[in-house]
């Protein structure tokens, strides 16, 4: 059985690709997608790894969530993500929340004003990637590919 791989890679029977094709192949994958994704967040002024953060920050709801946790989650370092969320509070997406048991620590939620650009923007992003790069493979395709890099990133 022959898997296809980037065009400038050969075809090779499975058990012959090499694991430097497969890093080939995952990392044209990975940065076709992120740069896929950036050029369409560019018009909501923000980036992939920003969207990435406000998507997080919104999952943890109205008590917020604090900046350690956060980057743990996202697995950056702190100090990027410091940056990262200074930026968001000064164009007002996200806002802090002093921690009263510990002033050492503020916790980040999303800006209330905007959760309803926040939803607008996940609807939209989803709707353009599956018409786009998603419409390449089929659901269930997604579905494993998903599970896979879930696996992967334990």
């Amino acid at each position: 059985m022959l898997m296809s791989t980037q065009k400038n890679h050969p075809q090779l029977p499975q058990d012959d690709l090499k694991t430097y094709h497969v890093g080939v192949i995952e990392s044209a994958a990975h940065r076709a997608l992120r740069k896929h994704k950036d050029k369409l967040l560019k018009g909501y002024g923000i980036s992939g790894m920003q969207w990435y953060v406000i998507g997080t920050v919104a999952d943890a709801g109205t008590a917020g969530i604090r900046i350690t946790d956060l980057a743990k989650s996202l697995d950056t370092t702190l100090s990027f993500l410091t940056n990262t969320v200074n930026l968001l509070e000064s164009k007002k997406i996200l806002r802090r929340i002093v921690n009263e048991n510990d002033s050492r620590s503020n916790f980040v939620c999303l800006n209330k004003k905007y959760e309803k650009t926040f939803n607008e923007i996940e609807l939209s992003i989803r709707a353009k990637l599956r018409k786009s790069i998603y419409s390449l493979i089929s659901k269930e395709e997604l579905k494993t590919y998903r599970q896979v890099k879930e696996k992967f990133s334990h």
